[in-house]
């Protein structure tokens, strides 16, 4: 290969929410506990717990058992209601229960044009080919019923074919590949272990990231790179 640094390679992976306007008064019925003011003068209706729930999918990139312990409860004991609140913001709660986690996304709609109020989080070359191997990991231990855990190494490895054959910066080449792991440990698709160079790889990126988006995706960066060659 020959110079070839394409900037953006697949877009529209990682949600992060715009700055919501405020839902439109709505008065859903609730248990007295949960309806008390947390403070003098609060508006809101919500338990703290749920509340804080619902600002976490908003802030993103997700809500999980593991990471959100003390959310993830109210989530599922007000899910109704959480949905109806992202629904005045023309957003969508994506529930999955059997992963434990959750996330928002924009509404779609045939019949109307919908305000965008998530924005989509553009990757580099590297930072998707980066996705497509985390998600090739999640994809060969589907049968599994652990965590999946990848080594700093492996990734070091997987993203060399990606290096122009003529570039001599090894440095330059390393530092693209720490901001694409950077990049995955800010949207938590990569997270943290006892160890320091091993990551799990969030299991959420099974739903942002299908196994079709998986052979498409992999199509256009093998086209890409052979018309580098």
């Amino acid at each position: 290969m020959t110079g070839f640094r394409p900037r953006r390679a697949y877009s529209d992976l990682f949600p992060v929410p715009d700055p919501a306007p405020a839902s439109p008064d709505r008065r859903e019925e609730r248990s007295d506990d949960r309806a008390a003011a947390l403070f003098a003068g609060d508006p809101g209706e919500l338990s703290e717990a749920t509340r804080r729930a619902l600002v976490q999918l908003l802030r993103g990139p997700y809500v999980s058992r593991r990471l959100h312990p003390k959310l993830w409860p109210a989530l599922i004991a007000d899910e109704a209601v959480i949905r109806c609140r992202l629904g005045d913001l023309f957003l969508e709660l994506v529930l999955e229960p059997e992963l434990e986690l959750a996330f928002v996304r924009n509404l779609e709609a045939e019949e109307l044009a919908l305000p965008r109020v998530i924005r989509s989080s553009r990757l580099t070359l590297l930072d998707t080919a980066l996705v497509l191997f985390l998600r090739g990991e999640l994809l060969r231990a589907e049968t599994g019923d652990g965590r999946v855990i990848v080594g700093r190494q492996d990734i070091d490895e997987q993203l060399q074919v990606y290096r122009p054959a003529t570039s001599t910066d090894d440095t330059g080449f390393a530092r693209r590949i720490n901001s694409s792991v950077s990049k995955m440990k800010e949207h938590s698709i990569l997270l943290g272990t006892a160890e320091e160079d091993r990551f799990e790889i969030s299991p959420v990126l099974a739903l942002v990231f299908t196994a079709d988006e998986v052979l498409s995706v992999t199509a256009e960066l093998k086209r890409l790179l052979d018309a580098a060659s």
